[in-house]
């Protein structure tokens, strides 16, 4: 997930990973896109965006995401 590659296998969790970053922490978008394998600002802004609008209309990636963020809560 970190690399470099941009295949679907691999961008989705990746992007689904800059949104529960940015969700979930309040650090720098510079920040968070080095330490996600070097990415800039702009990739982590898009990314957010992008699976914050598909949450919106896909029900079953809202119910993921929301799994993830009760397992790193403990929830």
């Amino acid at each position: 997930m970190l690399g470099k590659k941009k295949n679907k296998e691999i961008v989705e969790p990746r992007q689904i990973c800059f949104y529960l970053i940015t969700e979930m922490m309040s650090l720098p978008l510079e920040t968070i896109g080095q330490k996600v394998g070097g990415r800039n600002h702009p990739t982590v802004i898009y990314s957010r965006d992008k699976i914050a609008d598909q949450i919106k209309t896909d029900r079953k990636l809202a119910v993921e995401i929301n799994d993830i963020k009760n397992m790193l809560l403990k929830k």
